[in-house]
Order: structure tokens, then C-alpha cells, then sequence
């Protein structure tokens, strides 16, 4: 991922690169953020599109995968809240099983 705006955005992406390049130092493969995050999508965004028709896109709820348990959690607050709620659970659950 390049191109990113905004410090937030650039900060993260650093990390993002940092941690593959420890993991290649010592000889792990590296993993993707899950899709139910902010960069998890993104990313998932950029390897699945369809590259005759790819659209470059900030980061939306849109690119990220909804969780089952929040599929009909009506309401626009409470579901971005739970959404959030999730992805911050699946990044501690990613650095636990990273070592990290």
C-alpha cells in the first residue's frame, strides 16, 4: 500500500512494513490484519479487485468484512461502534498469534 494521506494513515502503513520485515528476519511468513479491520480491508481491497476495473479507495466500512455477529445489528452508531469494538479485539487476537 502507498499513497496514503494523512499522518494516522502513514504512521500505520509504517508499521505495516515494519512488522513484515521482522517477520522476515526471523524467518516468519507474514499475515495479513484481518479483513475486519481498517487495514485488513484495504488490503484485502487491493488483492481481490478485479485490476481492468480497479478504483482506488480510502479506507470505507464498506471495505471491511462485517463480522456475522454484527449482520443486522440495526443502527448506524451501534454498529460502527460494535464494528470497532471487533477490530480492535482481531488486531490484540493478531498480535497474540504473531508473538508479537
Amino acid at each position: 500500500m502507498t499513497g496514503v494521506e494523512g499522518y494516522v494513515e502513514s504512521a500505520a502503513t509504517g508499521l505495516l512494513a515494519g512488522r513484515a520485515l521482522a517477520d522476515e528476519l526471523v524467518g516468519r511468513e507474514t499475515a495479513p490484519p484481518p479483513p475486519e479491520t481498517a487495514h485488513g480491508g484495504l488490503l484485502r481491497h487491493l488483492a481481490e479487485s478485479d485490476p481492468a476495473a480497479f478504483q482506488p479507495s480510502n479506507i470505507t466500512w464498506g471495505l471491511m468484512s462485517t463480522p456475522p455477529d454484527l449482520v443486522g445489528t440495526r443502527g448506524r452508531r451501534p454498529r460502527r461502534l460494535a464494528h470497532a469494538e471487533r477490530a480492535l479485539a482481531l488486531i490484540r487476537e493478531w498480535d497474540e498469534l504473531r508473538g508479537a
